[in-house]
Formats: C-alpha cells, structure tokens, sequence
C-alpha cells in the first residue's frame, strides 16, 4: 500500500489539528497509473478474452486516458484507436505524439458527433475500416470501468481503519462512482474537474454511504485551467513534501479546494484521505513555465 501523511500549506496555522493523508496511486502501474490501470482492466480482459483485434476509445489530445490506454492495448498486443476529440493538427500535442509513435491510429472528430460517444458517425466510421474493435468509452467508463474502481476502492479500503473522510477527484465521474459503490467507504467527497458534480454519482446512492459531498471546479476558470494560486500552491506542496508531485487537472485542484476549505475553518474532518489518481503526464499539455517540479 502507498499510503503516506501529507501537509497542506493551511496546517501551518497554529489551529489547524487536522491530519491529511494521500494514497499514492501515481506510483501504481507506470504504464498506466492511478485510477487509469483499474478503469481500464476489465475492458482489457473482455476484450483478450472474446478475440478482438484492436480496441478503440475516445479522449482529448491532452488526455491521461488515451495515453494509458494506448500503453495498455500495446503491451496486449492489440491494435490501439483513438477518436480524438476536435481536429488532430499536422504538429501533435505531445500526447498524441506518444500514441502516434506506439502505434495507435487516431481519427479525427468533429466536437457534436464527439459528444454521442459510442452513438457518433465516427465510430461508424472506423468500424467500417476495422473488422474486429473492442470499444471502451471515454475515460475508460461504463460498467466495466466503474467496477474495476470499485475493486480498486475494496483494496485500499481493506487497509484503512481510521479514516473520516475519503476524498476523490473526478472527469468522467467512472472512479468517483466506484469509490461509492465499496461498502466500507462512508464518507466521499468528490472534486469534479468540471461543472455538475452533483450529477457524478448515480443516485440514489447506496445505504452505507453515510456522508456525500460534490464540489464543482470554481477556482481556476474551469477544466483544464490554471490559476497562479493554484500554481504558488502546488509550488509550496512541493516544498512541504519534496517527495509527492500533483497533477495540475484532478488531484492538485482537490488538494487545493481542501487548503481553502481548512484556511477558512469549515473543513470539519479530523482524517482525510486524499487519492492520487495519477495523470501527471497532464503536465505536457501545460506551458512548460508552469511545470512546478524542476529539480
């Protein structure tokens, strides 16, 4: 287990009695770290298990998603497609370059049919050029994706006893709804990345969830943003734990949204257990002057 105290720049105040702590998903499965590995492993496995060719999905051209999922599929020996959310430039993001160079074929899609997802003409499209596609949603969700979330949850529960409040960053809502799905979480708060997290897990929600809390992203002009707060912030979490690098997307903005909650006393949990859910490669498609981990 990776699990390990973490400080906040807010517990310097002579106040503050709470204590922090991070599981370390970024250290998991480097070709795939984080929640990326655990959304990913059943599809995986109904794909080799009924005979695909090559497996397909979708993603932005900065996304953490595609990049493991490309490293996954390869590493199976499989055929990796991406739909690749609006126009694929002659001069790749940095993300797609990777893909590109491990053989996954990108498809360009224009942003409405994107937003039909498996229902999109694109998919059509590429169905027609390959026979045989395995087809794993955006962000790896669904139900396989939510389930293996959730044997990610049973499994870092399984070694927790002391905690009052579990704490997970969300896009796709895949991890968060998985991480309520475990009967020993009783109290998640969930960080969308985006706007409408009260739409993130599916109600209603089971009887063992005792506490449910969904923060919108409302601090740094919406997903995919950064704020020079967020970055002074994540330039002295650094400081404080010279060990433990955030990503600018998901789990640095949780952290973040959590200092500003204890900063102005309405944080009321005495044990808080952040999950890192990986995506540092986010940090390629950000101006290379933000990158806050220079030795």
């Amino acid at each position: 287990m990776y699990i390990e105290s973490v400080i906040l720049p807010a517990m310097s105040q002579s106040s503050c009695t709470k204590r922090f702590y991070i599981y370390r998903g970024d250290l998991e499965h480097r070709s795939a770290p984080g929640n990326k590995y655990h959304k990913l492993k059943h599809h995986m496995n109904a794909a080799i298990k009924q005979r695909y060719q090559a497996v397909a999905t979708f993603g932005g051209p900065h996304s953490n998603h595609v990049d493991a999922f490309v490293n996954k599929v390869v590493e199976l020996g499989l055929l990796p497609i991406v739909v690749v959310r609006g126009e694929v430039h002659a001069q790749l993001t940095p993300t797609l370059q990777s893909a590109a160079s491990n053989g996954a074929i990108l498809f360009p899609s224009q942003r409405l049919d994107y937003r039909k997802g498996l229902a999109s003409d694109v998919r059509n499209t590429v169905d027609q050029f390959y026979d045989d596609v395995y087809w794993v949603p955006e962000g790896g969700g669904g139900g396989l994706g939510v389930l293996g979330c959730k044997d990610w949850a049973d499994t870092i529960m399984s070694r927790v006893t002391d905690t009052d409040m579990i704490c997970v960053a969300s896009g796709t809502g895949t991890t968060a709804e998985g991480f309520a799905a475990c009967e020993k979480v009783h109290h998640l708060a969930v960080f969308s990345a985006l706007k409408g997290a009260d739409q993130i897990v599916v109600r209603p929600i089971k009887p063992h969830l005792q506490t449910l809390l969904e923060f919108d992203e409302c601090y740094h002009g919406g997903f995919g943003k950064m704020s020079d707060e967020l970055l002074a912030f994540l330039k002295k979490m650094y400081e404080l734990n010279p060990n433990l690098q955030l990503d600018p997307i998901y789990t640095g903005k949780m952290l973040y949204q959590v200092d500003q909650f204890v900063r102005q006393g309405c944080w009321e949990y005495g044990n808080t257990l952040f999950i890192h859910s990986g995506g540092l490669q986010g940090w390629r498609g950000m101006p290379a002057y933000y990158y806050p981990y220079h030795e």
